[in-house]
């Protein structure tokens, strides 16, 4: 048995080291260290060559996608000025109904359109693929702009990734999305105690 797993392991090295370095990722990002997102560099280079190889190009361009954004999220939370008590430099923010109503409109259209242009490839889950492609692109944004419920659209976007890959027998990546989600829980109330402190303290001064 114990051979069996140091030769899955081995075999499958770059889908384990892509887990490791995201589980990195969520609980540096957790804490609002800047420094996850170098982890995230990391992770997404990894993924882009797992998701390659199994022919989820939604996802594959995705972690691009991803790449771009750590780049623009490490800028951005190392030079927004701060304006509440945090390590990371930029504010937590919560999202106003408008944002809400622009990133729904957007993770129809991508899913929709997406689906539709994977469905060419050899991808058997062109849709599925779609619409975690769509919910990803939208979270990333969230996070990299610090908005609250960023973690409530990782809950949901990590769980259904569970269940995709699963099912395309990347069973490392599966049981790291299942924990990314359980991270999101533990990251959405982090960032919420974050914000009410931060009222209390306001409420106090004034």
């Amino acid at each position: 048995m114990f051979s069996q797993i140091i030769h899955y392991l081995t075999a499958h090295y770059i889908e384990v080291a892509g887990f490791i370095l995201g589980i990195g990722y969520v609980l540096l990002a957790m804490k609002q260290n800047v420094w996850c997102w170098i982890l995230g560099i990391g992770n997404v280079i990894l993924y882009i060559i797992v998701f390659y190889d199994s022919a989820l190009y939604g996802d594959m361009m995705l972690q691009i996608f991803y790449l771009f954004m750590s780049f623009y999220g490490l800028y951005s939370w190392l030079t927004v000025k701060k304006t509440v008590s945090t390590k990371s430099g930029s504010a937590i923010s919560t999202t106003s109904k408008k944002v809400w109503a622009g990133i729904l409109i957007f993770v129809i259209v991508i899913s929709i359109s997406g689906g539709y242009l994977l469905s060419f490839t050899d991808n058997t889950i062109p849709y599925w693929d779609g619409i975690t492609t769509a919910l990803g692109l939208a979270a990333t944004w969230m996070t990299a702009k610090k908005l609250l419920e960023n973690w409530l659209v990782w809950i949901f976007t990590d769980l259904l990734c569970t269940v995709l890959y699963f099912y395309k027998s990347l069973y490392p990546t599966s049981i790291f999305y299942l924990i990314m989600s359980i991270l999101a829980i533990i990251g959405y109330y982090r960032w919420r105690k974050e914000i009410n402190n931060h009222e209390t303290h306001s409420n106090n001064r004034a």
